[in-house]
C-alpha cells in the first residue's frame, strides 16, 4: 500500500509502511487495543472483521512492528471508521492521520459518499484529529458506550463526486 516517512517528530531514519492488516498482526493489534481503550474489542471481534467484506483493516508497519491499525466497514455508498489506535510509543507522530488518509483513498476508490464514526466526548485528542481530517459533528448517540453509559459524538466526512 505504500511506504511513507513518519512525521517531523520522529527519527529521520524511521519509515512506516501502510498495508492491509493480516492475521499475523492480531497479537499486536489486540495489545494496542487493550492499551488504548477502556472497553477494548476482543480478539474474536478482530478475527471477524478480518474475514473480509463489509470490513477492511489496515496497519501502520515499522519494519515488522505494528505501530497502529484502523478497521472500517462499508455498505452501499457509506463507510464507518470502526476503530483506530496507535501503540503508545508511536503516538503523536502522525500515524493515525496516515491510516485515516489511507481509509479516505479506499473510500474514494469505492465511491463512498460519506464516512461516519463515533467518538467519546471525553476523548478530546481523537476529536481534534477527526476535525483536522475534515470530519464534522453530526449528532449524539445517548448512552452509546456500555462500559460507562457515556454518550457518543457522531462525526461525518462527506465526499462529493465531480
Amino acid at each position: 500500500m505504500g511506504i511513507v516517512p513518519f512525521s517531523r517528530n520522529s527519527p529521520e531514519n524511521e519509515m512506516i509502511k501502510i498495508r492491509d492488516a493480516y492475521e499475523d498482526d492480531l497479537d499486536a493489534i489486540c495489545e494496542i487495543e487493550s492499551g488504548s481503550f477502556s472497553a477494548p474489542f476482543t480478539r474474536e471481534m478482530f478475527e471477524g472483521m478480518m474475514e473480509g467484506r463489509p470490513f477492511g483493516g489496515i496497519t501502520a508497519d515499522n519494519e515488522g512492528d505494528v505501530a497502529g491499525y484502523l478497521f472500517y466497514s462499508t455498505g452501499a455508498d457509506e463507510m464507518e471508521l470502526v476503530t483506530v489506535a496507535v501503540a503508545e510509543r508511536y503516538r503523536n507522530k502522525g500515524i493515525a492521520a496516515l491510516l485515516i488518509d489511507k481509509m479516505f483513498s479506499v473510500a474514494r476508490i469505492s465511491n463512498v459518499i460519506q464516512i461516519f464514526l463515533e467518538v467519546r466526548p471525553s476523548n478530546l485528542p481523537a476529536q481534534a484529529l477527526y476535525l483536522k481530517m475534515g470530519f464534522k459533528n453530526a449528532g449524539i448517540r445517548k448512552a452509546y458506550y456500555k462500559d460507562n453509559n457515556e454518550d457518543a459524538i457522531v462525526m461525518v466526512k462527506r465526499f462529493f463526486s465531480a
